[in-house]
């Protein structure tokens, strides 16, 4: 099965938790509100928001939203795959 890679750079001004709602909804092809899970069901949005308050260190937290493999980088990347692999556990690499 083929994946496809999308790509989502956040604003400084954005929540990341926003832009991993967004980045999937671009990813899938669909209204953030049409996504068939809230991202409040795959992870905590506020400690998202508060994982990466500075750019200081290289890490990455990994989970799984829509059906899609979520990175979420410090450097304020969202990568989304779609289709994901089977793991369902949230990851943290530093």
């Amino acid at each position: 099965m083929e994946q496809t890679q999308h790509v989502y750079t956040s604003s400084p001004s954005e929540a990341l938790s926003e832009s991993v709602v967004y980045a999937v909804a671009e990813a899938k092809g669909v209204d953030p509100l049409d996504l068939d899970e809230r991202l409040y069901e795959c992870i905590d949005p506020d400690a998202l928001d508060s994982l990466f308050p500075r750019e200081q260190m290289a890490a990455t937290v990994t989970f799984t939203m829509a059906g899609c493999r979520v990175e979420v980088e410090s450097s304020r990347v969202v990568l989304v795959t779609d289709p994901t692999d089977d793991s369902q556990a949230a990851e943290v690499h530093a």
